[in-house]
């Protein structure tokens, strides 16, 4: 019996050590990502929670809903959802899926918790629903589904990544990926933003202070186990991750040092509006239809680094997806974009056309390329009749972090939204909770 008992504990001691999401993640970057060239439009938004999110929401525009405009977090346990849609541009039938992947802070498969663990009921589920367009020049299948649902139940707060993916007789066939995060909302979040005290950044850049007060939570080390990530418009690339806090008190941490906390302030976002691809609407200069597709022209822009600060109206980088030629949604059509910029002055590195058309990434076929004989920058991208917000960001050479001062410009009025989540780990078999989430507006206006 002996001999037996101490074979059961060295298995169960095998099994503890064992990594627990076991699924093969190899092919898959754990960011806003299109692994195919016939998914379009992709899109999460956040359905309900409209007493939660109303408080921080002050962008309503163009007759849509503000909270169309609002990051995709929703709170553990509650009647919040993630609402996915897209568009499938090819003619094949797929038989797809999804999957919810929890990770890390910093975006990586969760070893310690195995899918059964934070995902109850079932741990994939089929995507069903679906719409064909009508007489558009180019085809397509709309696909939308939500979650929490019936099948798939979330238990564990923290960061996430929806893996949608074409089941292809057991073999699985990635689609596209979204980052979304669960929250629990158990320590309270002060942030306030002021314009830099940094002398040298007082005209570019925003600095924040934050005060975390642990609302009578009882917590395991807190200075060393709390890690604040702060970001600016969705943007992951620039978000700033703070792991030491200036002040350590009895009821919560301060990180207050005069000048640490800063971001450059950037500037508006620009806009073109597509909702009709029969007559040119706002920033668009020309519609031609050729080789059976439309191709829409956008004014030949400048770049704003010298101009003085116009607090111009935005959605902050978000984009909505309508049609007024028709009735119908089913109709709307797609169109080949044509971004065009005036700029001579040399850098080392790339621009590119930035925001939520493009998932909050640097896309290759976003990138500027310069016409010789034009003397301008250009870029195309296909996107569906609708409303638009952009910018173009530099990134240097060797680095992964933008900027808009190049182009844009940068102000310490600009309007910018702020995310705070507090991330919580108290030991190293445990996972990273997300336990306090908050947003700010930088000089907010009424839209």
């Amino acid at each position: 019996m002996r001999l037996k008992h101490l074979f059961i504990l060295a298995f169960v001691s095998i099994v503890m050590i064992l990594p627990a999401q076991t699924d093969d993640y190899d092919d898959l970057i754990f960011n806003n990502q299109v692994y195919h060239d016939d998914m379009a439009s992709v899109k999460i938004e956040i359905l309900g929670a409209s007493d939660y999110y109303d408080e921080f929401s002050a962008t309503s525009i163009a007759g849509s809903s503000s909270l169309f405009f609002f990051p995709p977090v929703i709170r553990l346990f509650t009647e919040d959802k993630i609402k996915c849609s897209f568009d499938d541009l090819s003619a094949d039938a797929r038989f797809m899926k999804y999957t919810l992947i929890h990770c890390t802070h910093d975006w990586k498969p969760t070893s310690t918790l195995y899918a059964n663990e934070y995902l109850s009921r079932f741990t994939s589920d089929d995507i069903i629903d679906y719409t064909f367009s009508s007489y558009t020049l180019i085809p397509y299948v709309s696909f939308a589904f939500s979650f929490p649902n019936d099948n798939i139940q979330i238990t564990k707060s923290g960061n996430y990544l929806l893996y949608v993916y074409e089941d292809k007789g057991g073999e699985k066939i990635p689609l596209f990926t979204r980052r979304f995060m669960v929250v629990e909302n158990l320590v309270k979040l002060t942030p306030a933003i002021q314009q830099s005290s940094n002398i040298a950044e007082r005209f570019t850049h925003q600095e924040i202070t934050l005060h975390l007060d642990y609302n009578g939570q009882r917590l395991i080390n807190p200075p060393g186990n709390l890690k604040v990530l702060i970001m600016q418009n969705e943007r992951f690339d620039n978000a700033l991750l703070l792991t030491k806090p200036y002040i350590i008190q009895t009821t919560g941490l301060q990180y207050n040092e005069r000048g640490a906390i800063t971001m450059e302030g950037g500037n508006e976002f620009r806009t073109f509006n597509i909702k009709s691809l029969r007559s040119p609407m706002e920033g668009v200069e020309r519609i031609a239809n050729l080789n059976n597709a439309t191709h829409v022209y956008l004014y030949l822009e400048e770049d704003r680094k010298y101009k003085a600060y116009s607090s111009n109206i935005d959605i902050n980088g978000y984009y909505f997806n309508e049609t007024i030629d028709f009735s119908s949604a089913a109709e709307s059509d797609y169109a080949y974009v044509h971004f065009r910029l005036k700029y001579d002055k040399a850098f080392k590195g790339n621009i590119y056309v930035f925001g939520e058309l493009t998932d909050w990434n640097f896309l290759e076929e976003a990138k500027l390329n310069y016409v010789e004989n034009a003397g301008y920058w250009q870029t195309s991208l296909l996107l569906k009749s609708g409303y638009y917000n952009y910018m173009y960001l530099y990134v240097p050479e060797n680095s992964k972090v933008a900027s808009a001062d190049l182009i844009e410009g940068s102000h310490w009025e600009t309007e910018n939204r702020y995310t705070f989540f507090v991330y919580y780990k108290p030991d190293p078999s445990s996972y990273d909770r997300i336990i306090g989430f908050t947003t700010k507006y930088a000089f907010p206006r009424t839209k």
